[in-house]
């Protein structure tokens, strides 16, 4: 049986005003059709939806700008949450409800599973990968269900994510390369242990120098995860290897303590790399994620470099082709 036929519409939940994110009203299901979507996820609003896939109830948040009329279709970007967090929190972490409003795309925050909650990465991280829970699955079945729902432009979907959540995005491009034009992940690398796109998929990786839980350098964290994680130079050169880059990098942007550099002579897709002075396992210029287990030696959150808006501008400037 296909992803799209496991996965069934189950609950929709409650909508929200733009200034708080906050759901609080149910949406009414027999909403008049559009020209586009079905009106289930109203505009200007956060909703909380779920779907069932493999057996699990999912969960995620679903914030549409007042741009969505149900006439033009608009970029998705999906945000992952690291180990531990949840959509809402990663929805005021990265603050991207607000650029979303601004820029006019959908955004959307899915929950990982289990009592701590995490992604099947590849080689990390939790309960999602020691019970082998089918996340790639369920972004496609996600995917159909939004695209669906709502008017949204296939050649323009997009992934980030932090910690866990940027390792999940690095298997979706892997193996979802059909449904993603480009990732950014942050503080996360690349765990796959197999990764053959089916199409160049454009990569933006952001990482602090000094981050204590997945270490620039590779090998053992502080943190919880315990494994081994790839490097951002071996991850950088990977993408580089599938998207045909030379091993160069070339600086093009800066902000504060934070600078971004792309691979020259790419033939695929670009790939770029924003490297955060100092920076520590933290969503750079992003509200600081509760709970976060602390670590000797990890650097600090950086107030200077604004990683949501240099994500959206890498997304923006990178549809499918």
């Amino acid at each position: 049986m296909n992803v799209t036929t496991r996965a069934l519409f189950v609950l929709l939940a409650a909508a929200c005003s733009t200034e708080s994110h906050e759901a609080d009203a149910a949406p009414s299901v027999d909403a008049t059709t559009t020209a586009c979507g079905t009106g289930l996820y109203p505009s200007n609003a956060t909703t909380e939806g779920s779907l069932m896939h493999d057996g699990i109830t999912r969960a995620f948040r679903v914030h549409v700008p007042a741009a969505h009329d149900g006439t033009a279709p608009l970029p998705l970007v999906l945000v992952l949450h690291g180990g531990g967090g949840s959509g809402r929190q990663i929805e005021n972490g990265s603050g991207m409800s607000a650029i979303a409003d601004r820029e006019g795309f959908i955004a959307v925050y899915p929950d990982g599973t289990g009592r701590i909650r995490t992604w099947n990465g590849g080689g990390c991280c939790g309960s999602a990968v020691s019970e082998s829970v089918d996340d790639v699955g369920f972004f496609a079945a996600l995917l159909d269900h939004l695209e669906g729902s709502l008017c949204v432009d296939p050649a323009r979907v997009y992934a980030t994510g932090m910690s866990n959540g940027g390792i999940m995005s690095h298997r979706l491009a892997c193996e979802l390369a059909d449904r993603l034009a480009a990732i950014a992940p942050v503080a996360g690398t690349d765990m796959t242990t197999a990764c053959t796109p089916s199409r160049p998929v454009a990569v933006m990786q952001v990482h602090g120098s000094a981050d204590g839980h997945v270490p620039w350098d590779g090998g053992m964290g502080c943190g919880p995860a315990g494994v081994p994680f790839t490097s951002v130079p071996e991850t950088i050169a990977r993408w580089q290897s599938r998207d045909g880059c030379g091993a160069s990098l070339t600086r093009f942007f800066e902000e504060g303590d934070g600078h971004c550099e792309r691979s020259a002579d790419c033939t695929g897709a670009e790939v770029a790399l924003c490297t955060i002075e100092g920076g520590g396992h933290s969503w750079p210029g992003g509200a600081p994620a509760p709970d976060v287990v602390e670590c000797p030696g990890d650097g600090a959150q950086s107030t200077t470099f604004h990683a949501s808006e240099a994500i959206w501008r890498f997304f923006a400037d990178h549809p499918m082709r």
